[in-house]
């Protein structure tokens, strides 16, 4: 009688020993596919989640100008194309002798715009901007966006447009 209860004892005792175990690798084998989980998840949400945009002026308030030099624009009726922090511009002077600057996306598709002489053209679907950067003919429903642009020891430099400047 003593095996028989030897037997009786011996596998019952163990049941539960067993089902600690279970329960045990069982929660080490979730917590460990969360954690993979979360670990091949993170770079997909990094991803796909929204960036700040850059301030294109940065602290100083001002971006130079690529691949114009004040002698481009040194005369009434010149005027190139370039870019400032990685975005295109237009830096004209008019008849008159102003110096203006315009972002070069056009505000009908967000082509570039290009400067041709009398006009600002835009390829795209035709659309065309007078030297103040208004829209006057084709699809652009706005304005071109203006810039101040100055020169300092030689180069040109662009802002934005303090608010009673524009217009």
């Amino acid at each position: 009688m003593t095996e028989s209860k030897k037997d009786k004892k011996g596998p019952a005792s163990e049941a539960p020993k067993n089902d600690r175990r279970r329960k045990f690798l069982l929660a080490a084998a979730g917590g460990i596919g969360v954690a993979w989980a979360g670990a091949a998840a993170y770079p997909v949400y990094r991803y796909l989640a929204p960036q700040p945009v850059p301030d294109p002026f940065g602290e100083e308030g001002k971006a130079p100008v690529d691949k114009i030099t004040p002698a481009d624009v040194a005369n009434p009726g010149m005027g190139k194309n370039g870019g400032y922090a990685a975005r295109g511009i237009i830096v004209l002077r008019k008849q008159d002798g102003e110096l203006k600057a315009f972002d070069s996306k056009c505000t009908h598709a967000g082509c570039n715009v290009q400067f041709q002489g009398n006009v600002i053209h835009c390829n795209c679907h035709g659309g065309e901007y007078n030297l103040d950067g208004v829209n006057i003919s084709g699809p652009p429903p706005k304005p071109l966006t203006e810039l101040r642009v100055f020169e300092e020891n030689g180069v040109l430099y662009v802002s934005p447009l303090e608010p009673e400047q524009k217009g």
